[in-house]
C-alpha cells in the first residue's frame, strides 16, 4: 500500500494517543538534525513502499537514548504514541515492515550525516586531549584496526561459528571490523566481512592513504604489509609507501618469519629506559614464490620487554616507520587499545549487545545511526562519551541539566591529573 509522505512530522501529532511511560530522552537530538532528516525525506519523495529511512532513522536515533527500546515489538509499540509522532511521518511502524526493510536498506545514504557532523566537531575544536611532541602528531592520523564480535543467530548466513576456549560448544557470531581513529575515538571505517573471511585479509582492504594503522598480534602475513604500499618505477625497489603501520608479530620461529639481512641501530638512554631491547631494520623473505609473496620493502624490527600475567615477556613490533624513535613506536602500540575500549563502549555503554536484523545491510545501518548518536553527544556536550554521560541521559537528564555536571566532574579530573603529573615529576627528581 502506498502510503503518503507528510510535510511535516509534527501533522501526525495527535492527542487521543497514548503516552509512553517513561521520559522520552533524545528528542532534542532529532530536531538538531532536521535539516538532514528533512533531506533523508526529500529522497524517498517517491516510491511504492511503506517504510522509508528518515522514519527508520529517527526511531533508531531514540532508541539509542532510551535503552528500554531494544527490539522490533518495542519500537512498534513506541512509535505509536504521542512522543514518537511528534518526529514521525507514518502513524506506525509495525516490526514486520521494519525487518523487511533491513534487508534493502542503504547505510551510505547516511554518510552525510556523518560528514556534516564530523566537519562540525572539527569546526568547535572539540578537545582531545594534548600528549608529547612527536606522539602527538603521529596519533592524528593513527588508525587501530580490530575485530569485534556481537551474538547472532545460526540463521545469519555471515555470521562466524566459533568455539569457546574449552571447545566444548559452539555458536554463532557476527564479527565486525573497524578502523578506529586513536586521536578522535571515532570509527573511520566499518567494515562486516564475509563469515570465512579473515581479519587480515579484511584489514588489507581497509587500508586508508597516507595513514598510520595499528594491529595486534592476530593480523599477520604478507598481504597485509603489501596492502600499504603502491608501485613507483622511480624508487630501487619498485614500491613506496601509501601508509604506515604497526603490528605485533608472534617471536620469531614457526609460522612467524624472522627478520633477515637485519642490521642492529644504536639504542638511546629513553630506548632502554622504555624497556626497549633491541631496534633492528632488514627483509621478510617469502618461502616460495606466490601471489603474496612479500615485497622487497625495508622493515624494522622492535623488541621490548613487557610482562603478561605477572610473568616477563617480550613485545615483538613489525613496522615501515624507520624515522621515528624505537620508544615512540612502543607507545604508539599501546594506542590499539583505544580500539578495545570502543568495544567496550558500544557494547555496555551504547548496549550494542544483540542483533535485532539478521542482514548485513541493516546491521550497517544500526551501526551509522550509532556513531550518529556518538558525535551528537559528543559534539553538544563538548566531552567523549563515557559510560557516566551515557547513565545520565538514560537517567532522563537532559542537557542544560547535564551541562553543569559535566562540567564539575571534568574540572575534578582535570585537577587529578595534575596531581598525578605532579607525583611522577617529583618521583623523577
Amino acid at each position: 500500500m502506498k502510503r503518503h509522505r507528510t510535510s511535516s512530522p509534527s501533522e501526525n501529532c495527535n492527542a487521543d494517543l497514548p503516552e509512553w511511560p517513561e521520559q522520552l530522552v533524545g528528542g532534542k537530538y532529532v530536531r538538531l538534525l532536521e535539516k538532514y532528516v528533512q533531506s533523508l525525506r526529500d529522497e524517498d519523495s517517491h516510491g511504492n513502499r511503506a517504510l522509508f529511512l528518515d522514519d527508520v532513522f529517527i526511531v533508531s536515533l531514540l532508541a539509542f537514548h532510551n535503552p528500554v527500546l531494544r527490539s522490533l515489538r518495542t519500537i512498534e509499540d513506541f512509535s505509536q504514541t504521542r512522543q514518537a509522532q511528534k518526529h514521525l511521518s507514518i502513524r506506525r511502524i509495525c516490526k514486520s515492515t521494519l525487518s523487511d526493510f533491513h534487508q534493502l536498506a542503504d547505510a551510505s545514504r547516511l554518510a552525510p550525516i556523518l560528514a556534516g557532523l564530523r566537519e562540525e566537531l572539527s569546526r568547535k575544536g572539540v578537545a582531545i586531549g594534548g600528549r608529547p611532541g612527536e606522539l602527538e602528531s603521529l596519533l592524528k592520523r593513527t588508525i587501530a584496526v580490530d575485530g569485534t564480535f556481537l551474538p547472532a543467530l545460526a540463521d545469519v548466513a555471515w555470521a562466524v561459528r566459533s568455539r569457546n576456549q574449552n571447545r566444548a560448544t559452539s555458536r554463532y557470531r557476527a564479527r565486525i571490523d573497524f578502523a578506529l581513529n586513536v586521536h578522535s575515538f571515532l570509527p573511520e571505517l566499518i567494515v562486516i566481512p564475509e563469515s570465512k573471511e579473515s581479519e587480515s585479509n579484511t584489514a588489507s582492504r581497509m587500508v586508508q592513504e597516507g595513514a598510520l594503522h595499528i594491529y595486534d598480534r592476530g593480523y599477520s602475513g604478507f598481504k597485509l604489509i603489501n596492502s600499504h604500499y603502491a608501485e613507483d618505477p622511480t624508487t630501487e625497489s619498485g614500491w613506496s609507501e601509501k601508509a604506515h603501520f604497526v603490528i605485533r608479530y608472534k617471536p620469531a620461529g614457526g609460522n612467524a618469519p624472522a627478520l633477515q639481512d637485519a642490521v642492529d641501530r644504536p639504542l638511546t638512554r629513553a630506548d632502554r629506559d622504555a624497556g626497549v631491547l633491541s631496534d633492528r631494520v632488514g627483509f621478510f623473505h617469502s618461502s616460495s614464490p606466490s601471489r603474496h609473496a612479500i615485497l622487497p620493502v625495508v622493515l624494522r624490527e622492535i623488541v621490548i620487554a613487557t610482562t603478561e600475567n605477572g610473568k616477563p615477556s617480550t613485545l615483538r613490533l613489525i613496522t615501515n616507520l624507520i624515522d621515528v624513535s624505537a620508544t615512540t613506536i612502543g607507545l604508539l602500540y599501546r594506542q590499539r587499545w583505544q580500539v578495545e575500549l570502543f568495544f567496550r563502549w558500544l557494547k555496555s555503554v551504547a548496549n550494542f549487545t544483540h542483533l535485532i536484523t539478521c542482514s548485513r545491510e541493516g546491521l550497517l545501518t544500526q551501526l551509522y545511526i550509532t556513531l550518529i548518536a556518538v558525535l551528537l553527544m559528543y559534539l553538544h556536550t563538548g566531552y567523549r562519551p563515557s559510560k557516566y554521560l551515557f547513565a545520565l541521559l538514560s537517567a532522563g537528564v537532559s542537557l542544560d541539566e547535564l551541562m553543569p555536571i559535566l562540567r564539575e566532574r571534568e574540572r575534578q579530573c582535570e585537577l587529578a591529573r595534575q596531581s598525578a603529573a605532579r607525583r611522577r615529576s617529583k618521583n623523577k627528581s
